[in-house]
């Protein structure tokens, strides 16, 4: 934008609880014409296997059920105001939608097991296959088994020799194949690492004031951001609510989120919120032998916790 700050005029549909259209964000005159896209987030179906949260994956629910094959590479950093958390995660992920996981309980498809695809790599290093665990938003079920799925994580100052998140960086995701689904190699390039400067992790924000954010990094072919609620307690702890796409050929790596947005976000039990800003490179394709599409990514994630009063 020509100004420092994009600032955010939201409809009052915005509250709508649910709804899933895309919304109309107006500028005021001053600032560029081109309308920013907000929307709220439908709300988390708790029944369904989860394999990674949006805050490590940058995939939301929705998108997990419209992209059935997912192939990852993340640099992720989490800062909880007294500390920081920081990883490498990649993840290769084929669902078989012949082959559904059913919760008897509820006669409810909640998931597809994943599909052996022979020996993966991401680049050189080898992705370990696995046997997935069911875990859904609200349950851990060890022994039950959702099929294969290839998942590697360098996590905090623990290196993994040849694997981490780099900025600019070309990774390929390659396997060998097996029955149906042929050999594939798909390629991604990582987005710059973007890092947020305001707020700061741990601050507290007032929703009688407007919020103003900014960011290092230049973004990738997408950014996002999202607003979630944050329970340590849970499951997996983090339930998007808000979601800001962000035109990034306009963007100036600040962002003022008035003090109506605020107001609209639904209040938890302790007040604790994280602000995700997920930077992408996305690409979808197929692969001979699997039906259905696949999401290629490579994405700078930062993660703020704040207190919301």
């Amino acid at each position: 934008m020509r100004r420092s700050g994009l600032i955010l005029l939201i409809i009052a549909a915005l509250w709508i609880v649910g709804c899933q259209d895309k919304l109309p964000v107006e500028l005021t005159p001053e600032q560029s014409a081109t309308a920013l896209q907000v929307s709220v987030v439908p709300a988390i179906d708790s029944t369904l296997i989860v394999d990674a949260s949006v805050d490590t994956s940058g995939v939301l629910q929705t998108e997990e059920q419209q992209y059935p094959a997912t192939f990852l590479v993340n640099g992720v950093k989490t800062d909880f105001g007294s500390y920081r958390t920081t990883f490498s995660y990649s993840r290769i992920l084929l669902n078989d939608k012949k082959k559904p996981i059913t919760d008897m309980s509820m006669s409810k498809v909640i998931g597809y097991n994943g599909i052996d695809v022979g020996n993966a790599k991401v680049n050189s290093v080898d992705l370990p296959k696995t046997s997935r665990s069911v875990r859904t938003w609200t349950s851990f079920l060890p022994g039950l088994n959702a099929g294969k799925s290839y998942m590697l994580v360098d996590q905090d100052n623990v290196p993994i020799p040849n694997f981490s998140y780099t900025a600019g960086q070309n990774y390929r995701f390659v396997a060998d194949g097996k029955n149906a689904v042929s050999s594939f190699s798909k390629e991604i390039t990582s987005p710059d690492e973007i890092t947020v400067v305001e707020p700061k992790a741990g601050s507290i924000a007032f929703r009688s004031e407007d919020l103003h954010m900014r960011w290092d990094g230049k973004p990738g072919g997408n950014l996002r951001l999202l607003i979630s609620s944050f329970d340590a307690k849970s499951n997996v702890p983090v339930k998007p609510l808000l979601q800001f796409d962000i035109d990034t050929k306009e963007i100036t790596n600040t962002l003022v989120l008035p003090a109506k947005v605020l107001q609209s976000i639904r209040a938890n039990s302790d007040g604790q919120y994280l602000i995700s800003f997920i930077s992408s490179n996305r690409v979808t394709t197929t692969i001979p032998g699997y039906e259905g599409n696949v999401l290629v990514q490579a994405a700078s994630i930062h993660n703020v916790l704040l207190w919301l009063k």
